[in-house]
């Protein structure tokens, strides 16, 4: 089936071919596989029939465990990337393995392939620079636009890490701890306040003022 998703630190839609729907899923990368959230199933776009389909799989549990180190880690990055750029950065992408893909506003091609090779000098990591187009801000599968062209709106999306829930809800992929033990939201289910938790091998579904998160300020 296809469906749409949002890659981890970017504002891009993207679609996705997969067995089933699940929260979180890995999509390839320049660097390596990526962690990308479930944002809908392609009912809910527009325009998707150009784009290109990305083979994605669903996110082990150690995968979505490390997802909060990952974004931790790159949002180090981000700080130590100010002055660096001669770019707009609208994008902070952490890969699964480790490195970190750049998403800005450029053209000359050769230019960011020279810049690659002396940004991952000095942040000791792999390192991709990838140039996106108005066509992308704007919304590549049909979206409106979104105020993304500030590195500020980009460092504040990698923060974020997966959509904020309403109603006192943990974020998909954030640490909890539950009656059956300490695990990993799976998805949230506001109809009747409960939260599907990766405990191990298994899922269970948990009242949600059952449920301790171990989210850093809450």
């Amino acid at each position: 089936m296809r469906i749409a998703v949002r890659r981890v630190g970017s504002a891009r839609l993207e679609i996705a071919t997969v067995a089933d729907a699940v929260p979180w899923v890995a999509v390839p990368g320049p660097l390596g596989e990526e962690a990308a959230a479930f944002a809908g199933d392609e009912t809910a776009l527009l325009g998707w029939e150009d784009e290109t389909l990305l083979p994605a799989h669903p996110l082990g549990a150690d995968e979505t465990a490390r997802l909060a180190v990952l974004i931790a880690d790159a949002s180090v990055l981000a700080g130590q990337l100010a002055g660096l750029l001669p770019w707009r950065l609208v994008g902070l992408r952490p890969t699964l393995a480790g490195g970190l893909v750049i998403e800005v506003i450029a053209s000359p091609v050769n230019e960011l392939s020279e810049r690659e090779a002396e940004l991952a000098r000095l942040l000791s990591r792999p390192i991709a620079l990838v140039s996106v187009g108005e066509r992308t801000l704007t919304g590549s599968t049909g979206r409106p636009a979104l105020p993304i062209d500030l590195e500020e709106a980009a460092v504040k999306r990698l923060l974020a890490g997966a959509p904020a829930r309403p109603g006192g809800f943990p974020r998909i992929g954030s640490p909890v701890r539950s009656p059956h033990g300490s695990g990993v939201v799976w998805s949230v289910r506001t109809r009747d306040r409960t939260v599907l938790v990766r405990v191990g091998d298994e899922t269970v579904r948990v009242p949600l003022a059952e449920l301790v998160t171990d989210e850093p300020g809450s």
